[in-house]
């Protein structure tokens, strides 16, 4: 009995798409993943998640692998690292900023080096990527998913300005329930190609819809 061509087609999807299972565990900070074809010299994005759909910003210990699980497959990371032949790590929550020496231990583990690191941070996620920001920890690119929060003072806004100014490319999009957050808090005072996405429904379907499009550098919209 022949198999449909959909049926075929499915199949191999199927096939191709990578499990939460295959993000790999880095100690202390939540998974990681690398395409099979991926260039010896090829990208890291650090997609620093955002409140645990149950858990919000406080994972308990035991649920830390299985956050950053959730979150490579709810935004179908796996399927962007792939597309662009890059590699992925994951935070397992929201406030968790990534550093050098968590880097060096990537390295280590994986027996992989690259090129450069872009940095994503969705939603409640803006606090881990302002610890990030904090540690030293050197990016291309600053890719902004809805996360425009903590703006005020020497806050996020401005950590991520210097950034820019010294060579960081920036992209995101916001929701309208961050529009008033966006427009007093940041639209002034950083340098970053921000698409307004019409729906707050887009909030999280937003991260698979957009975020490639932004690793290239082209807008969401």
């Amino acid at each position: 009995m022949f198999r449909s061509a959909a049926l075929v087609s499915v199949m191999a999807l199927m096939a191709a798409a990578a499990r939460a299972t295959d993000c790999l565990p880095l100690a202390g900070v939540g998974c990681y993943f690398i395409p099979d074809d991926m260039t010896e010299d090829a990208a890291l994005l650090i997609y620093l998640r955002g409140h645990h759909p149950t858990y919000g910003p406080n994972v308990p210990a035991g649920e830390c692998m299985t956050s950053a699980q959730q979150a490579f497959a709810a935004y179908e990371l796996g399927k962007i690292a792939r597309e662009k032949r890059i590699a992925v790590l994951v935070t397992y929550r929201s406030g968790l900023g990534v550093t050098a020496s968590d880097l060096e231990a990537l390295a280590f583990q994986s027996r992989r080096t690259f090129s450069k690191t872009v940095l994503a941070s969705h939603s409640g996620g803006y606090v881990g990527l302002g610890r990030t920001l904090d540690s030293g920890l050197t990016a291309s690119r600053v890719i902004m998913l809805d996360n425009f929060y903590g703006a005020g003072g020497d806050g996020l806004a401005m950590k991520l300005q210097r950034r820019i100014s010294a060579g960081t490319a920036c992209a995101g999009f916001y929701t309208p329930h961050n529009k008033k957050n966006y427009d007093t808090g940041y639209k002034g005072s950083i340098q970053c190609s921000i698409d307004a996405l019409g729906s707050d429904a887009q909030h999280n379907p937003g991260v698979a819809r957009c975020l490639g499009g932004y690793l290239d550098g082209r807008s969401c919209l």
